[in-house]
């Protein structure tokens, strides 16, 4: 072959070689879920008894030693399952070292009825576990084929530290089974968080709660190392491309390699970041769709305080009538029992109210759509994900504590549960408003004590201007 024909060869197979998949960017072949809980899948994972056997030879059901079986997983900020979507995204939000899955719209509050109609966070949080896998059709189901954490009876004696387990699958796969997260083969990586929320339930954080990463996801290099962030984002949706984002958390877990095995961190740093409050528009549709029930709940509490107010008055007239002159006994006498007949009428009263309140319906209610972007971030160097982070810091109106730390950051521990925001805190202007409107409306009725009708009228029309005051103030519409 001579030199010419050779080149020309040589260029053709190169243009064919263009051509072949080899040449262009492989597909992932995986996608990122993000799942949200009680409880941790992997790292809350409980023993559990050694199963017994029933009397026709059979295993009984197994019994959890110690934590919480996974039940329902919660459909807040990322629904059962959500999928690797970058294509989502708005096309400027999008980063190349970044693995996205993004949730549909969702509602952030709820109603709850008991005991009285209140605005409580849409789900349990306390975990958020993210997945990158192949998974099995959304259809599977392989809750069945969970081999459960059983205790070694040898090591029962023993601290919780050395308890043992018998089971012979200890895999991530077979923890992720546990909450029916069908992995079809083996996960690239498993991340969690724990939400941890202020007692007032005003500020929530992220931290870190383990993670295993079998091979990173930005690379096929099992010798690379990357610096990992993830983060979750919630947005106010729009009809604009540009959203506003209500809240963004993020877990720096440091720099990991693939094979990288973590048991969760007690770093206290990680900033604390408001829980997005409740919008205006959705409080006002939350009073529209509970009018009633906070009607009937306000004459419920009113009567429930009176009460209390009238057991007060006749313990003391009780000590006052047994060192009381005999001119002053039959009034005293009197007074008594005009208290005593009062309280009778107003516990039938009481009890008809909660009957009333007991029939009302109990549809469920959700306020406040927003939607979640949960995103695993690897950079190829720390400094490359420390401003990555100074970035989120910058953007986030809603910190209320750096990682630098300060008084009001260190004034927050958190609780055991996840917060229960209320429609009207009680210690608030709205619900102390509310509240003196609806026992002056008593006072009104004629049944407490101590105020003649003309002044009760007064007193209501004074505590009725007020609360309606306080109503406008929040948006809402004044009460008739």
């Amino acid at each position: 072959m001579n030199t010419k024909a050779a080149r020309w060869l040589a260029c053709a197979l190169c243009a064919s070689l263009l051509q072949t998949p080899i040449a262009r960017a492989a597909k992932p072949n995986f996608e990122v879920r993000a799942y949200v809980n009680d409880v941790c899948i992997v790292a809350d994972e409980p023993y559990f008894r050694p199963a017994p056997v029933n009397p026709d030879g059979t295993p009984a059901k197994f019994l959890p030693l110690i934590g919480l079986v996974i039940g329902k997983l919660a459909e807040l900020l990322v629904n059962h399952e959500i999928e690797s979507s970058a294509d989502r995204l708005k096309s400027g939000a999008a980063r190349k070292d970044t693995n996205y899955a993004v949730s549909k719209k969702m509602n952030l509050y709820r109603a709850d009825f008991d005991p009285v109609p209140t605005l409580v966070l849409n789900a349990n949080l306390g975990c958020m576990t993210i997945v990158a896998a192949a998974f099995k059709p959304g259809t599977a189901n392989c809750q069945a084929d969970y081999q459960p954490k059983t205790l070694a009876p040898e090591t029962a004696t023993l601290p919780k530290s050395e308890w043992k387990t018998t089971r012979t699958d200890d895999s991530v796969e077979n923890q992720l089974r546990r909450a029916n997260v069908c992995i079809d083969g083996k996960a690239r990586a498993v991340y969690e968080a724990r939400f941890e929320f202020s007692k007032d339930g005003t500020a929530y954080r992220l931290r870190d709660a383990g993670y295993r990463i079998e091979s990173l996801l930005t690379t096929e290099d099992k010798a690379a190392s990357r610096s990992t962030v993830y983060t979750l984002k919630i947005s106010n949706p729009a009809a604009t491309e540009q959203q506003e984002v209500l809240s963004t958390a993020w877990v720096n877990i440091g720099t990991v390699t693939a094979g990288s095995h973590g048991n969760g961190s007690n770093d206290d740093s990680a900033p604390w970041l408001r829980v997005p409050p409740l919008s205006v528009e959705a409080r006002r549709i939350f009073e529209d769709k509970t009018k009633v029930h906070q009607e009937v709940a306000g004459q419920i509490e009113a009567l429930k305080r009176s009460l209390t107010r009238n057991e007060r008055i006749l313990a003391g007239l009780d000590q006052r009538i047994a060192t009381a002159s005999p001119d002053l006994l039959d009034g005293l006498k009197q007074e008594r029992t005009r208290i005593a007949v009062q309280n009778q009428s107003q516990s039938a009263e009481l009890d008809a109210r909660n009957a009333e309140y007991q029939d009302l319906p109990r549809t469920a209610l959700e306020f406040m759509p927003v939607t979640i972007d949960v995103g695993v971030t690897e950079t190829e160097s720390e400094k490359k994900s420390k401003v990555l982070i100074a970035d989120l810091i910058k953007s986030n109106s809603d910190l209320v504590g750096s990682a630098v730390g300060n008084a009001i950051s260190r004034s927050f521990t958190a609780p055991g549960n996840a917060p229960q925001p209320t429609a009207a805190d009680p210690t608030g202007e709205l619900g102390t408003a509310r509240n003196r409107y609806f026992d002056a409306l008593l006072a009104a009725k004629g049944q407490s004590s101590g105020q003649p009708g003309d002044d009760a009228q007064r007193s209501l029309a004074a505590a009725k201007e007020k609360y309606n005051d306080v109503r406008r103030l929040n948006g809402l519409d004044p009460v008739p």
